[in-house]
């Protein structure tokens, strides 16, 4: 399959872990397939996965040959934002050094994950934090604004660092884009699990997002083929990022060959659709 044929301005995304958890085999893959990908950085005491400087040359190469464009999902074990201050000062000691070393790269934007309470990436029953508990969370929203300004002053890189949210409400995100701290990632499949409504949150803060995450949701299971999801709830997402003009990027985050396939296939036909409204209206 070629790149979605889109009318739109936004970028297709894929993640760099769909073809197995080897970046160059990924990036056989994947020019052709999407626009950008979304380098998803882990690290751990015992294993990681950031890339070599010779992979960095590899990724500048595959962008002069293909055009492709990249994101840096920052690892989610990092924790800015926690009350321990061993953790807090290794992770943003390892986030600084993560910014530095992909310097050459100029990936268009860091992800960045702003964990309130564990778990921090699915919304299990009872754990999602709804708009009306903002209130509790004061201290996290001091030291998440602490960590946001130390990394600015020391990397000066503005708007190309994004919050994304993940088990609670985006309004928590809310000051740090005001304070210029950050931009936005939403992440669709996150709101479903929380049982937001997303085009309220597509309207309310497109203005803002420079990511968007798209994914299929059933049950507390995420990070699944788009096919999942009826079609005309997705065609409504897709309707709203062309309404507001979106020139972002949409990042189909699964992690499975087939899942992409499925899903490239869904937003092609969602967009063959729409071309044929355009055309009987014109």
């Amino acid at each position: 399959m070629n790149r979605l044929p889109t009318p739109h301005r936004f970028r297709i995304s894929a993640p760099s872990m769909v073809y197995g958890f080897d970046l160059k085999e990924n990036l056989k893959a994947l020019p052709g397939l999407v626009d950008h990908v979304e380098i998803v950085l882990f690290h751990t005491s015992e294993r990681h996965n950031i890339p070599t400087m010779a992979q960095l040359s590899l990724l500048k190469e595959i962008r002069k040959k293909s055009g492709l464009t990249y994101s840096v999902h920052l690892p989610a074990s990092c924790d800015i934002t926690a009350s321990d201050p061993e953790l807090n000062t290794l992770s943003l000691e390892q986030i600084l050094d993560l910014i530095r070393h992909f310097h050459t790269l100029r990936p268009e934007y860091y992800i960045l994950h702003l964990p309130i309470t564990p778990p921090t990436l699915v919304a299990e029953p009872g754990c999602y934090i709804h708009e009306k508990d903002l209130h509790r969370y004061a201290d996290w929203a001091k030291r998440a604004a602490a960590g946001l300004h130390h990394v600015q002053n020391e990397t000066g890189v503005g708007r190309r660092l994004l919050v994304e949210n993940i088990n609670y409400s985006p309004v928590f995100l809310e000051p740090f884009w005001d304070q210029n701290l950050c931009g936005f990632c939403l992440d669709i499949g996150h709101l479903l699990l929380g049982g937001e409504c997303v085009r309220h949150y597509l309207d309310r803060y497109l203005s803002v997002i420079s990511e968007v995450h798209l994914h299929g949701v059933v049950g507390w299971e995420e990070h699944l083929a788009l096919d999942v999801l009826p079609e005309e709830r997705v065609r409504g997402w897709i309707d709203r990022l062309a309404a507001h003009r979106f020139d972002g990027i949409v990042n189909l985050e699964v992690f499975d060959p087939r899942d992409l396939d499925l899903s490239l296939k869904m937003l092609e036909k969602i967009v063959c659709k729409q071309k044929t409204v355009r055309v009987e209206r014109s």
